[in-house]
């Protein structure tokens, strides 16, 4: 090779190492040790490694479970009368006001406030704004007057629909008068959205304690259209908990309802589940086992059992209630005054209220409770004289007794004495109390068959007049004497059919124009006259005054006891 071509190829490969140079990846520089120093560097600590937060568990679900001494009859509040189905409905639905705490002082609830003319004939209540039903449904003017309607207009198809199926509208005929121009209730109309006016015939001193009754409360009239006959089982109102589900003969399962219009009084539970358990013992015992946490009914020697319990809290509603036995005036024999002054003398009432009462009873001797203003402490009771009983049989044309009766249509029956299949209030121990009077009776010469059937059909039979001689009693609803004994007796003619079929026109004068006064003063002689009047004719037997127990667990916090037994569970909360 000339040294020409040597150059070139030098000049070649020295292109060649520049170019690969270029496309190398550039080295990192080895590291270099630091200078040596007297005194070696401390070592840095590793950071702590940062804590991850356990996840939060979600609160445990809270359910309060009641027990029942039986089946609801009916969910729809207007058309019932008993205190198992009102339990129910306390807490599905709400009224323009209500009763406050363990009292019967009226204060708002729905309604925010209101105001009345100086004649007492008008009435105005001013709404709560944005209230919803549980379905949706705006809580206004319009919905109360849809109500109303529902309630005293015997042509509105709702209120015909329950009545062709059986059921009646009781409590607001004996409230307010009747239906229709019955009514002392004239016009209820919508002023605005939030402005309810009502406008009575004359004034009615009860007439707001009326209007707090749980039974005058309002539905979602869209739900309540397209439940129709089926109201009992569909129930949709404003209240603090929903209805989820009725399960027959086993429990009603309601939910706490999350858009509650009323926060501060929101439910505290999320869960209400209210079980059928009529047997006495049997609650109790699934109380101690903590299968429910609360109940109403007990035999009496279980009261200082659950009081001496530490698991176990007892808590006494206010007496205000009465125990009574009814006679049916369509039985010929029941229309005798010495017939029934006769019942009246057989009776041992004393003993049944030592033996069935657990130390909580009184004798009754009247309609009204001692506890409550109108009761007429002058009226002396019928004594316990078996021989007096005997001697006003005889009078009565029965010297050897009585053992059958006459029906309305003149055939003859044997003298049955109907008992509650459930316990309540006024009778804790039905069965066991009825087995006593007929006992006392026997002695007397009058000889009973006992009998008894289940909750609802005992009040249906009730009404239509079916039982001859029964057991009933009532819990005042509304904290005045009206309640007690106009609710009975103030009607005359077929309008005395709701309790006995027995109408006397002069204790129904009294107790009308009592009703119509404004203040305690003028009311409560009439009232007294009335009692007088009931006692001395024995219209009815009045058995026991009760201040009913009820028992709880100990983690219960928050029951409110109410002398009316409308309770809220709202207020109610757990211990977990």
């Amino acid at each position: 090779m000339t040294s020409k071509n040597l150059m070139t190829l030098f000049a070649l490969l020295t292109i060649v190492v520049m170019v690969l140079g270029a496309c190398a990846p550039t080295a990192t520089p080895a590291p270099q040790a630091p200078a040596p120093t007297a005194e070696a560097p401390k070592a840095t600590a590793a950071p702590e490694p940062t804590a991850v937060p356990e996840p939060t568990a979600a609160p445990a679900k809270k359910t309060f479970i009641f027990g029942a001494q039986g089946e609801p009859v009916c969910l729809d509040p207007t058309v019932i009368t008993d205190g198992i189905s009102g339990r129910v409905t306390n807490q599905i639905f709400e009224g323009l006001v209500k009763f406050d705490g363990n009292t019967t002082n009226v204060v708002p609830s729905l309604a925010e406030k209101w105001e009345t003319s100086a004649d007492g004939t008008v009435w105005t209540f001013t709404l709560h704004k944005g209230v919803k039903f549980h379905d949706g449904t705006p809580f206004n003017a319009e919905a109360v007057v849809k109500n109303w309607d529902y309630w005293a207009n015997t042509s509105n198809p709702l209120h015909k629909g329950k009545v062709d199926a059986g059921l009646v509208f009781e409590y607001y005929e004996g409230q307010f008068g009747g239906f229709d121009d019955a009514s002392v209730i004239t016009k209820v109309e919508a002023k605005d959205e939030n402005t309810v006016v009502f406008t009575l015939k004359t004034p009615q001193g009860p007439f707001l304690n009326n209007l707090a009754m749980f039974v005058f409360v309002m539905w979602s009239p869209t739900a309540l259209e397209a439940a129709g006959v089926e109201s009992c089982k569909n129930p949709v109102g404003t209240g603090p908990f929903k209805f989820v589900e009725w399960v027959a003969d086993e429990q009603v399962t309601l939910v706490k309802n999350p858009d509650y219009w009323d926060a501060a009084n929101a439910a505290k539970v999320d869960e209400v589940i209210i079980r059928d358990i009529k047997d006495n013992s049997a609650r109790l015992n699934a109380l101690k086992a903590g299968e429910i946490h609360a109940l109403e009914g007990m035999e009496p020697d279980s009261v200082p059992a659950v009081k001496a319990d530490p698991n176990l809290q007892l808590i006494l509603r206010p007496a205000n209630n009465t125990g009574y036995l009814a006679f049916n005036y369509k039985i010929k024999e029941y229309q005798d005054v010495n017939v029934r002054q006769a019942f009246a003398h057989a009776l041992n009432k004393q003993a049944y209220v030592d033996a069935f009462y657990g130390g909580l009873g009184l004798v009754a001797k009247e309609f009204i409770p001692p506890s409550l203003w109108g009761y007429n402490a002058a009226i002396e009771d019928y004594a316990y004289d078996t021989a007096k009983a005997k001697e006003l049989l005889t009078a009565a044309g029965f010297p050897n007794g009585l053992t059958e009766i006459t029906n309305a249509d003149g055939t003859k029956g044997p003298l049955e004495l109907w008992y509650m299949p459930v316990s309540r209030p006024y009778f804790p121990s039905p069965k066991d109390i009825a087995e006593a009077m007929a006992a006392d009776l026997g002695k007397a010469g009058i000889q009973v068959e006992l009998k008894s059937v289940d909750w609802s059909t005992y009040l249906d039979m009730r009404v239509k007049g079916n039982l001859p001689l029964y057991m009933l009693g009532w819990t005042g609803d509304n904290g005045d004497p009206d309640n007690f004994i106009c609710y009975f007796f103030c009607k005359t003619g077929e309008n005395a059919a709701r309790e006995g079929f027995f109408p006397d026109e002069e204790v129904a004068k009294i107790l009308n124009e009592a009703a119509i006064k404004t203040t305690q003063a003028e009311r409560i002689p009439l009232y007294n006259q009335a009692e007088q009047l009931v006692h001395d004719r024995a219209l009815r037997l009045f058995i026991a005054n009760n201040q009913p127990p009820l028992a709880l667990s100990a983690k219960v916090t928050g029951y409110v006891p109410n002398p009316t037994g409308t309770e809220y569970f709202n207020t109610i909360d757990i211990a977990q």
